[in-house]
């Protein structure tokens, strides 16, 4: 079975990503993995702390009722369906800026691929 590794070639600078050789992660198995290894900012983008806030309302995780309570206030009262579109819709813009990054990453030599084999038992 072959999976495919990346590294960066020199530490890019934050505290969430290092040269270390890992597997190249599947957007479609696991986005926050690739959002991680590819999208600029990860840590600091307002756009995923927003996707948790949605997340925690549409699973009723929120541990302080104030706090649910304010970020209904700044969103409206919105379905579960809503909720879920706009999950989608924003993790689709972050997968593609993660995708073009990623492209871009490449074409600059800044990070490489590597293809192992390892025998399936």
């Amino acid at each position: 079975m072959k999976k495919a590794y990346f590294r960066y070639r020199k530490h890019p600078g934050d505290f969430l990503r290092n040269a270390d050789l890992l597997e190249l992660p599947n957007p479609d198995e696991n986005l926050e993995d690739f959002l991680v290894s590819f999208l600029n900012h990860y840590q600091s983008d307002s756009r995923i702390a927003y996707i948790n806030d949605l997340d925690k309302l549409l699973y009723n995780e929120f541990t302080d009722e104030l706090n649910r309570l304010k970020f209904i206030k700044e969103i409206g009262e919105k379905s579960k369906l809503e909720i879920k579109e706009k999950i989608k819709q924003i993790e689709t813009e972050l997968k593609d800026e993660a995708f073009k990054n990623f492209y871009q990453l490449l074409l600059e030599n800044k990070i490489e691929i590597i293809e192992k084999t390892f025998d399936q038992k």
